[in-house]
């Protein structure tokens, strides 16, 4: 996928976050930007976030469903490696190719 879809991807997600889950999204970016942001405050804000961004958000529904085995192969690449993401570049483009293709249709 070229790095332009990426950033297509990436802002139509963004968006959708933003606009189902807007208090949860600005809390969390809130807490991010402070001077010396709280690390503890921020996991709670961020899982927050994650859990809102699961439940209500159409498009990552929609790709956690269609492309359900890419993400649990993502998942268990970044568990075996200790989250070292450039292990798992591979998984995350097949991921990533899947869920523009969901959102392109």
């Amino acid at each position: 996928m070229s790095q332009e879809k990426g950033g297509l991807l990436d802002q139509i997600l963004l968006e959708d976050i933003a606009r189902h889950c807007p208090h949860q999204f600005l809390a969390f970016h809130q807490c991010m930007t402070l001077p010396e942001p709280d690390p503890q405050q921020c996991s709670k804000q961020q899982a927050d976030l994650a859990i809102c961004i699961k439940t209500v958000v159409p498009s990552f529904q929609k790709i956690q469903g269609e492309c359900a085995g890419k993400l649990q192969a993502y998942e268990a690449c970044l568990k075996i490696n200790n989250s070292n993401t450039k292990m798992c570049t591979q998984d995350l483009q097949l991921l990533r190719n899947c869920a523009f293709g969901t959102l392109d249709n």
